[in-house]
């Protein structure tokens, strides 16, 4: 019984200076540190999945108050509650035993959770909005790069035609910035599944699998939601309802997203089937990814198979 209570202990304390480790590289080590600050909540999904919840939210507070000591504050609230709340929820819903897609939308949720806190927070304590002074400072980057081409030759004409280009591209960052959040909360979770899958395999813990990417579907619903999302555009802009269209448009750019995941699935599917060269998959990607109308097209493909079921993936699978 002694030995039961002294190992949590212990591994905690380790998995806790492991967190606060990851802390101070995510700080001070401008190539490697942004990296290393997505895979924070590791060391808490380890111990949560390894002792309960309770240990992952004491070593949360053990490793905030130990960064904010050697640090700054600040920089305890950018990673411990922008991290912190995803190693929590992970590390219990791998314990639980729940599904890789039940896991994957609880840890998003607490992500997306973590985000808005740590933007309320900085607001407060910034006294502004640092969104606002990002999105300001890519307009001064438009201008520099602007003088840039200027002080090249390039004529003014040219020069208000680049503008025309990227001024609005700014103004559509703002609009989608709900959607963008959304993404960045899938991936940073999927992420850290990830890598705490594999370190928990080396652990001797079994811990479930995404089927292969091939065989991955989306909800059917996604097509009624894009439709939604084009009459909400429609209506915003018609009847000028600013608040209906940037809606509209989040919920867009949500569908559109996962629509290509769609496409690409379906793409990975037949380069399989019909045994493509990785040279040929690296090729057609690059297109895909380089050219808006193969990335329309891949978008469109997604459209088909979820709609025909072209994979036969809400069949049995007999390949």
């Amino acid at each position: 019984m002694r030995q039961t209570n002294v190992r949590p202990v212990v591994e905690g304390g380790i998995l806790t200076a492991v967190a606060i480790i990851f802390g101070l590289i995510s700080t001070y080590l401008p190539i490697l540190g942004p990296f290393v600050n997505l895979i924070w909540p590791v060391p808490l999904i380890l111990l949560g999945v390894r002792h309960g919840y309770k240990w992952s939210i004491l070593a949360t507070v053990a490793a905030g108050i130990i960064i904010a000591l050697l640090m700054h504050p600040l920089a305890a609230v950018t990673v411990v509650v922008g991290f912190g709340l995803i190693g929590i929820v992970l590390g219990h819903a791998l314990r639980q035993g729940y599904s890789p897609f039940y896991t994957l939308l609880a840890g998003s949720a607490a992500s997306l959770l973590s985000k808005v806190a740590v933007l309320v927070i900085g607001a407060a304590v910034l006294g502004f909005n640092p969104l606002n002074m990002q999105i300001e400072a890519m307009g001064n980057a438009i201008d520099q790069v602007l003088a840039f081409y200027r002080s090249m030759g390039l004529s003014e004409e040219e020069l208000s035609r680049m503008d025309s280009i990227l001024r609005p591209m700014i103004d559509l960052m703002k609009i989608i910035l709900p959607a963008s959040f959304v993404i960045a909360s899938v991936v940073d979770t999927y992420l850290n599944y990830h890598v705490a899958r594999i370190v928990l395999k080396k652990l001797g813990h079994t811990v479930g699998a995404f089927p292969p990417f091939k065989y991955w579907v989306m909800p059917r619903q996604t097509i009624y939601a894009l439709a939604v999302a084009m009459v909400m555009i429609y209506w915003g802009q018609s009847r000028e309802i600013s608040l209906l269209y940037q809606a509209g448009m989040n919920l867009q750019v949500l569908t559109i997203m996962v629509l290509l995941l769609q496409g690409l699935a379906l793409f990975y599917y037949l380069a399989d089937k019909y045994n493509l060269s990785r040279l040929a998959r690296g090729i057609i990607l690059v297109l895909i990814f380089s050219n808006g109308f193969f990335t329309q097209g891949l978008i469109f493909a997604g459209v088909f198979d979820l709609i025909f079921d072209y994979r036969r993936l809400r069949q049995p699978r007999t390949d």
